[in-house]
């Protein structure tokens, strides 16, 4: 017959009475679901740890993109493409010793040669008009000092024909710089033409026409304005 030991435990409850090797291998178990805790435990805090350094360089790699596109994109940038205001291609802009003028004409790709015409003749007539304005006044000044009164024949005819050289002269001058832009998606492209038109030519064509002059004393007084002129239009600068 087997023989089953009982022993009373708390508040006179009997529980039965565990073998040695049961004791053990109730420790083994509690022992291992311990270690497979703790293993749970370092696998949590690897992926936390891990997940924090992809965060940390994503966080850097973008910070550093956008320190990238910054000094790629000063502040005051020219680009057209950085916003705020820019600078226009071919800009040219009136010297010491040259007018300059930028024309700009837009239109279909396929038509480039017509373009740049249409670009040229526009810095064409925007430099005979400041041409035009910086001369007149230098005349009318002349013809005050040699007694002339404004409105007389004399200084009309005279204007006018200056302002007819003035033309010549512009629509004579061809491109000192020529760009296109890119093709956008109408297939359309900018054209730019700057020119530049040297004062020396200007003064020294104004004061030729005054010395044809019928009058005597406008003859005489050509070379006196031919040299003034040239100084004057040394300083002129248009908008």
């Amino acid at each position: 017959m087997c023989v089953r030991k009982i022993l009373h435990g708390q508040n006179g409850i009997r529980k039965p009475y565990q073998t040695g090797q049961a004791l053990q291998s109730r420790k083994s178990r509690k022992l291992i679901k311990q270690i497979t805790t703790m293993k749970n435990f370092k696998i949590f805090y690897s992926i936390i740890a891990i997940v924090g350094i992809i965060t940390g360089v994503t966080f850097t790699s973008c910070k550093s993109g956008k320190q990238a596109i910054s000094a790629q994109q000063p502040k005051g940038s020219t680009s057209p493409f950085a916003g705020g205001a820019y600078e226009a291609p071919c800009a040219v802009y009136d010297d010491e010793q040259n007018f300059g003028a930028t024309g700009i004409a837009s239109g279909s790709a396929a038509q480039k040669g017509t373009l740049q015409q249409v670009a040229l003749k526009n810095a064409q007539d925007l430099v005979a008009m400041k041409m035009q304005h910086a001369v007149e006044g230098e005349v009318k000044s002349f013809f005050e000092s040699v007694g002339a009164n404004q409105g007389t024949d004399v200084e009309n005819q005279t204007i006018g024909g200056i302002n007819s050289i003035i033309l010549g002269i512009a629509n004579n001058t061809s491109a000192s710089c020529l760009m296109y832009s890119g093709v956008n998606d109408k297939g359309n492209v900018e054209c730019y033409v700057g020119i530049k038109v040297s004062k020396s030519q200007v003064a020294n064509s104004v004061a030729d026409n005054l010395s044809k002059n019928q009058k005597e004393d406008i003859r005489k007084r050509a070379e006196d304005f031919r040299k003034q002129l040239q100084e004057d239009l040394k300083a002129y600068k248009g908008e």
